[in-house]
């Protein structure tokens, strides 16, 4: 079975959040089950690549040549492919995301011929399940990709037939996503947990009767981890490595932690988007209470100016007990992970979220907010501690618990937990299996 993943990003050669570490792990967790798994990606500024040919497609009307670039990272077969609009700095965030990702669809649409199935990921695939056998994952409910109908059948060449409430259409919009849930064969999303929550208004972003609608194709699989590459037992970030077996190496990450960021102990630790999603603002309303009791508190992480700005001034008032990093620095959150005495994950909402499972990997307890996959990861009282009100009040009932229970205990716990891609990569082969017929 030969399989293409499209995506906007993939570890390594790519990442601005959790989808780029799933794309990179789940096409080496399949070898193993007779899947030969590429991935396709945009040809984004600074990646190098081998060329292996071009490719001729239409848009708006008209013919594009793309060049096409080949290149193997663990194991990982990675095609990049050179459309318009993508020699930028950012993966995301420019005022034509959605004619970018369009253009580099309808070039995917030509790759994907010579594969079985499409594995499309988010969004900017989400149109590829109009063109080919396809296989929908949502990683993100949030992110759906609205635009206005004209521009998209310019564009696209595709019929107006398609704009109404069973297919594309969603409020007067083209919805990408919805069109990605409407005709892909399966359609999978990052947890059990969050596969039922978006079927409920609370959750479902205004899909939610569209999934119910789809309910007998959708189906949550639980994110992996590269246990490879999440490895405190070799990782070279780390000053000394460790084990379940042999923990001692942790109390030497613990203090490289404090010497590169200058904060004493306990430290808590949030990694990752600054993003209204990740609940940063029950983090900094309950701030004031957990350096009252004696809590320092480590942030890193790029997005909303707001919160930037917010733990900037955190920091500046707080020196020695604030620090924040306003870049992802892979070195560094791997000490964190590994150096800290708690992570924070107060999310709204989580798909899944892998930062809970790399920090118990790294024997570092989460404290979580009980929804989606966090619910399905962290086990309560064992190997972190949920809260379910989302409030300052909750977060700190979390942390209290969680240091009332044995900090270093619950880490040895999380420790002990599979969070390897194997079985999940085996509910993956049934959903490619189905989606064949």
């Amino acid at each position: 079975m030969r399989v293409l993943h499209v995506a906007p990003e993939a570890y390594p050669l790519v990442k601005v959040g959790g989808l780029a570490d799933v794309v990179g792990a789940l096409p080496k967790a399949m070898g193993p089950l007779g899947v030969e798994a590429s991935v396709l990606l945009p040809w984004h500024r600074g990646l190098s690549a081998r060329g292996v040919g071009e490719v001729v497609f239409t848009f708006a009307g008209r013919e594009e040549r793309a060049p096409l670039g080949e290149r193997v990272e663990g194991g990982v077969r990675f095609l990049l492919l050179g459309v318009e609009g993508f020699d930028r700095e950012r993966v995301y965030g420019y005022p034509d995301d959605a004619e970018r990702y369009l253009r580099f669809v309808l070039a995917a649409k030509e790759v994907a011929k010579g594969f079985d199935l499409v594995h499309a990921h988010d969004w900017t695939a989400a149109l590829l399940a109009l063109f080919a056998p396809t296989v929908y994952t949502i990683h993100n409910l949030a992110h759906q990709g609205l635009l206005d109908p004209a521009p998209f059948f310019h564009w696209t060449g595709l019929p107006w037939t398609l704009f109404h409430m069973e297919a594309l259409e969603f409020y007067g919009k083209v919805n990408l996503m919805k069109g990605g849930i409407v005709f892909a064969r399966q359609v999978t999303t990052v947890s059990p947990s969050y596969a039922e929550e978006i079927k409920t208004p609370e959750f479902g972003m205004g899909l939610d009767g569209v999934l119910r609608r789809h309910a007998e194709k959708l189906v949550g699989i639980l994110n992996g981890l590269d246990t490879e590459v999440f490895d405190p037992g070799k990782d070279p970030y780390l000053p000394a490595p460790y084990s379940l077996k042999d923990p001692s190496g942790k109390a030497r990450a613990k203090e490289a932690f404090r010497q590169r960021t200058g904060l004493r102990p306990p430290v808590l630790a949030y990694i990752g988007r600054l993003d209204p999603q990740k609940g940063l603002d029950l983090v900094l309303k309950a701030l004031p209470r957990l350096l009252e009791l004696g809590f320092s508190l480590y942030v890193q992480g790029v997005g909303e100016e707001g919160f930037r700005q917010a733990f900037l001034r955190a920091e500046e008032e707080h020196p020695g007990r604030v620090r924040f990093l306003p870049a992802y620095d892979e070195a560094l959150a791997r000490l964190a992970y590994a150096g800290a005495e708690a992570v924070l994950v107060p999310s709204r909402f989580e798909p899944c979220g892998l930062v809970q499972m790399i920090a118990s990997r790294y024997g570092t307890p989460p404290v979580a907010r009980a929804v989606g996959g966090l619910k399905d990861t962290v086990e309560d009282g064992r190997t972190g501690v949920l809260f379910e009100t989302y409030h300052p009040e909750g977060l700190l009932y979390g942390v209290l618990r969680l240091f009332r229970l044995g900090a270093e205990a619950l880490g040895l716990a999380g420790m002990a937990k599979d969070f390897s891609w194997e079985a999940s990569a085996r509910a993956y082969l049934e959903v490619y299996r189905r989606a064949l017929g």
